[in-house]
């Protein structure tokens, strides 16, 4: 029987500060390791500031919870004739549809996450207690919405108690996940339709054609971060729906603390690297973080499609069963294999009427 006098919980600025036998505890075997984290911390990445949860019932530790503060741009997901004016009124409005915001998650990870004891008669009102703790933050740094990020639908249950709390539940951006039971890349081929198989193999002869290619597979590119972080920002600036930007620092950490998982393709066209993907392997998995261009390359020779076809073949030959390949460009995605992976997302503006606007509004929100 649970005592709400006996739950309590702190806040604190620093997963460091976190034992690595209690994450381990409650969260388990996830990519969202405590390494993980302290990578985001020390990245030094542009407006963000990070902050843990923990909720205790009584002495023990039942629940840990990432958070962290940035901009939202409400704008994400509108159709792009709207993103079009809208963009031209940001010329006098720059701020305009974002606002600070506190979420549950990490900026860059595969789903949100809360680790919860699962043996714990008291998790709802563990979830009641992280909320209370996320509102002490966002009333002491003058934030606006509380938002949880990305959550799969295995997480529904546990986070049912935030509905009853006023918070709105939307679709977010699926995740792709390629499924890879294959054991060679022909096999692969031969589960794509006639057309997509023809067309991909058109593709990299055309990226083949172009000039003496290599591959290398690194953790470490402390020497090359200069080109790799530019080609990093070559697709940012391109992309038309963007999240949060990467730092330097961000590259240059994550293979010194994420023991080796961090694999970096490098693609080289006649010596010249014109192309970069940033990977995650995690057990049986690949999870594609980052993908950076070239695009005087890219667009004449299909470098996105070649990276596509190496990293799968890599997969393959390295026992790999589940390519993970993140949120956005779904259409080629999916004709080469791909499954959406639903994601929700749970938010709540402090000012009841715009929590209520934002209910009307999310109707219109169209993550795919």
């Amino acid at each position: 029987m649970s005592d709400r006098l006996n739950i309590t919980h702190s806040i604190l600025p620093s997963v460091s500060q976190i034992k690595v036998e209690d994450w381990n505890r409650l969260f388990g075997d996830l990519p969202e390791s405590h390494g993980f984290f302290q990578t985001l911390e020390a990245s030094r990445l542009e407006g963000f500031n990070f902050y843990y949860v923990l909720v205790h019932a009584g002495s023990r530790l039942e629940l840990i919870a990432p958070l962290f503060s940035s901009d939202l741009d409400l704008s994400i997901g509108i159709g792009r004739r709207t993103q079009k004016v809208l963009r031209a009124v940001r010329k006098i409005l720059p701020r305009l549809l974002v606002v600070r915001t506190l979420f549950c998650g990490s900026p860059f990870g595969e789903n949100g996450v809360v680790a919860i004891d699962p043996d714990s008669p008291n998790q709802a009102v563990l979830i009641e207690e992280l909320v209370r703790a996320m509102e002490h933050v966002r009333r002491e740094q003058r934030l606006e919405f509380l938002v949880f990020k990305d959550f799969p639908e295995s997480a529904s249950p546990t986070l049912a108690p935030l509905m009853r709390l006023g918070f709105l539940r939307g679709d977010s951006f699926p995740n792709v996940v390629l499924a890879l039971p294959y054991r060679t890349m022909d096999e692969y081929l031969a589960s794509l339709s006639y057309g997509t198989r023809k067309d991909l193999r058109r593709k990299v002869r055309k990226t083949l054609s172009g000039g003496s290619i290599q591959v290398r597979v690194v953790n470490d590119v402390g020497p090359m971060i200069e080109p790799i972080y530019q080609l990093y920002l070559n697709t940012y600036n391109a992309s038309t729906v963007r999240f949060e930007k990467l730092s330097r620092e961000y590259f240059l950490t994550l293979s010194q603390l994420s023991q080796n998982e961090a694999k970096f393709f490098l693609f080289y066209i006649n010596g010249q690297l014109v192309c970069f993907n940033l990977c995650l392997r995690h057990g049986g998995q690949l999870i594609d973080k980052f993908i950076g261009m070239d695009y005087t390359y890219s667009r004449r020779l299909n470098l996105y499609f070649f990276s596509w076809f190496h990293n799968v073949e890599w997969c393959i030959q390295h026992g790999i069963r589940s390519y993970q390949v993140g949120q956005t460009d779904y259409q080629a995605k999916l004709r080469l294999g791909g499954k959406l992976v639903p994601l929700s997302f749970y938010a709540r503006h402090h000012n009841r009427f715009l929590n209520f606007l934002l209910r009307m509004g999310a109707r219109f929100f169209r993550p795919t």
